[in-house]
């Protein structure tokens, strides 16, 4: 069965191939996914204390599991973490995380000969993969040498489902050798059940995005320039097409509006240049943030502002007065509104949530953050709520509260892992 995934996954990797050579972000680390490490980490792996391994895909995956990580720190003081990540986003705010004993990796490729040499390298006393990244021969070679493994925060997309449900032969094998499964709701937990997963090892534990981890203010290091009388639009995690259409809708505020400041935060930084080339072209000053620091010269009055660096996306909604969640006016399925209403803000997306559809459909039927359907309907709602104060007030307030209320899923899996005797080696 091995020999059979190697073959399929080197099909999938050289449909990829073109990827790896056009798109250089994508190089990042190659040699690390070949199980190939510098000397100074492969030192590291030989240090006498147990390790558990968290892998995390990207971005999304890694801030999600810094109040695990954080939870876990606190439970086992000498615990020390093997974070892994396959996207450089993801690498990079991982290294952000990490201690200074942590190790912060790229997930190797799952070929048989790959994975056993990482895996046999590493050393992990256990393995907690976030979501559902289920890597069939990564999590059979764990089995083999009787390293536990659990999924936590686990979910299957309406997206992702079929594809998995179509691969089920090549699931349902890897899915017998997982330990526990903490998933994030019932419907989660059922399609895992269908995939092969045992119902005797599936648990609902709820959503760690509701436990996440709010930055002091005082930790905060953006000095916008901000009038007391000034309010702050943030459209965080936007993609290709979509800051045209709020530059657009900006730019129709703004003579109603005039206290009005926007802030744009692209999905990925490399992006920066690109949107900063078309708020240009629309007549605008541009403050890059990662110029802040460094700028001595006073910022321009109405200058928009570029987040063009990783990692503090959940510091700037803190900033914010209004958030508006990218890829969800294009169609790319959204992104969590959580972290926007952790911190208290109000919240508006567009109708393609379809990646977020049950968070989506939790915050609208809690009245907790406004829809909109088009670039017309965002115009018709930041307007609405700029006109009336006490709604956008309302709508934080609702956002908060249903964090508050869904919040202790961390506490919950640390417990669940527990019984099952997960950190027995972690004393």
């Amino acid at each position: 069965m091995r020999f059979i995934l190697d073959i399929i996954y080197l099909f999938a990797a050289c449909a990829y191939l073109p990827s790896f050579v056009f798109k250089g972000k994508h190089r990042l680390g190659i040699r690390q996914r070949f199980g190939i490490y510098a000397p100074d980490i492969r030192i590291a792996f030989k240090a006498n204390q147990p390790r558990l391994w968290l892998h995390a895909v990207s971005v999304g995956e890694i801030k999600a599991a810094a109040a695990l990580i954080e939870a876990l720190r606190s439970r086992f003081p000498g615990l020390r973490f093997v974070i892994s990540t396959i996207t450089p986003t993801g690498n990079t705010v991982a290294r952000q995380l990490a201690a200074r004993e942590d190790i912060v990796i790229y997930f190797p490729f799952d070929l048989s000969l790959v994975v056993k040499k990482a895996v046999s390298m590493i050393n992990p006393a256990a393995v907690l993969i976030m979501e559902t990244e289920i890597w069939p021969n990564f999590i059979h070679e764990l089995s083999a040498q009787h390293i536990p493994v659990a999924i936590v925060n686990g979910r299957i997309s309406d997206k992702a489902f079929p594809r998995y449900r179509r691969g089920k032969f090549i699931f349902q094998e890897a899915l017998k050798n997982i330990g526990i499964f903490c998933m994030q709701t019932e419907n989660d937990a059922s399609r895992i059940i269908e995939l092969g997963a045992d119902k005797q090892k599936v648990h609902i534990a709820g959503n760690i995005k509701f436990d996440q981890v709010k930055p002091a203010a005082a930790s905060l290091p953006l000095r916008l320039g901000l009038k007391a009388h000034e309010r702050l639009l943030v459209a965080g995690s936007t993609h290709d097409n979509e800051e045209e259409m709020i530059t657009r809708v900006f730019l129709k505020l703004k003579p109603k509006y005039s206290f009005l400041r926007l802030l744009l935060a692209p999905r990925h930084p490399h992006r920066a240049a690109a949107v900063e080339k078309m708020l240009k072209q629309n007549g605008l000053f541009v403050q890059l943030i990662s110029r802040l620091a460094a700028d001595e010269r006073e910022i321009e009055k109405d200058a928009v502002f570029l987040l063009d660096v990783m990692g503090i996306l959940n510091r700037v909604y803190r900033l914010a007065d209004i958030v508006f969640i990218g890829g969800s006016l294009v169609r790319h399925g959204g992104q969590n509104p959580i972290e926007a209403a952790a911190c208290g803000k109000p919240v508006v997306f567009g109708r393609y949530m379809y990646n977020f559809s049950k968070i989506a459909k939790m915050f609208l039927d809690n009245k907790a953050a406004l829809s909109v359907s088009d670039e017309d309907g965002l115009f018709t709602a930041l307007d609405e709520l700029l006109r009336d104060p006490g709604k956008k007030k309302q709508l934080a307030q609702n956002a908060q509260r249903l964090v508050d209320k869904n919040k202790g899923s961390v506490q919950r899996i640390i417990e669940l892992l527990e019984k099952k005797s997960f950190f027995a080696k972690y004393g």
